[in-house]
């Protein structure tokens, strides 16, 4: 396949691998980790266009974190396609982070070598070195695991791919140094999305809207729900009394229903002229 079909196979393949469930999404995306000419292709017509016009600027994000900087090449909700350089800095502090998806890398310009480590029952064991060659893929389950990636001489450059299970992606910061778990987040992009297009609405006061509010209560983390209720509220607050009255009774998260029972006192003593 020449690097022209390959890139459009990889577009279809990352559309595809949106609405699969991982193993499925994986599948999709590891073939293009293991025949990497569209990527090469891509790196040549990024060359030309530059010697061409030295400010030319490519059409992708980019951005960085600490010691890495990322080109991301496909991006949707669920699936990162990203061209990543880690400098060769000494690693400092003891935490590692655990985000919740399936990373799959492939160095290119040298092998890669890291520390391995595992969650047990929230805290984190290592698991000795881990190796990989220029031109192996590393699978690593980072719901479970993950890598502290040991400096070289040298960058190390990188094509990584991550997926992201179906539903909420829970992520973990732990201390090595003693096992303990430091933070935790849970996230849920569109979701995320959907909270913020209710906001737009709210900030336009479109009460007529109020019904998409309703069935936005039924978002999978609790801090969402409760997001949506503000919203609700601060919309419009006589439609969503009842919904805040479910929440208090029959919300599952201890948290919430507790705020839900607050705001239903408070906004009734703000009814009552006593």
């Amino acid at each position: 396949m020449t690097p022209a079909a390959l890139a459009a196979a990889l577009g279809r393949a990352v559309a595809a691998a949106q609405d699969a469930p991982p193993g499925r999404a994986l599948a999709l995306i590891r073939p293009f980790l293991h025949d990497i000419g569209w990527f090469t292709d891509l790196l040549a017509q990024g060359c030309a266009a530059l010697a061409d016009d030295p400010l030319h600027l490519p059409g992708f994000r980019a951005s960085r974190n600490g010691a890495a900087r990322h080109l991301v090449l496909a991006r949707t909700e669920r699936i990162w396609l990203s061209a990543t350089v880690i400098d060769p800095v000494p690693q400092t502090g003891s935490r590692v982070h655990f985000s919740g998806r399936h990373m799959l890398c492939r160095p290119l310009n040298r092998a890669l070598r890291a520390e391995g480590f595992r969650l047990e029952a929230d805290r984190v064991v290592p698991t000795g070195q881990r190796h990989c060659a220029i031109g192996e893929i590393l699978e690593v389950d980072e719901r479970r695991e993950t890598l502290r990636i040991l400096p070289d001489g040298a960058p190390l450059m990188l094509l990584r791919a991550q997926v992201a299970p179906q539903g909420p992606v829970r992520s973990r910061i732990c201390d090595f140094a003693t096992g303990a778990l430091v933070a935790r987040a849970e996230a849920d992009e569109g979701h995320a999305r959907a909270l913020m297009l209710l906001s737009l609405l709210r900030a336009q006061g479109r009460a007529d809207a109020a019904a998409q509010f309703g069935e936005a209560l039924d978002m999978p983390l609790a801090a969402q729900r409760w997001a949506v209720m503000r919203e609700y509220l601060a919309l419009d607050t006589a439609s969503a009394l009842p919904a805040l009255r479910a929440m208090a009774q029959r919300e599952s998260d201890v948290a919430v229903r507790a705020l839900a029972a607050r705001t239903l006192t408070q906004i009734g003593d703000m009814a009552c002229p006593a």
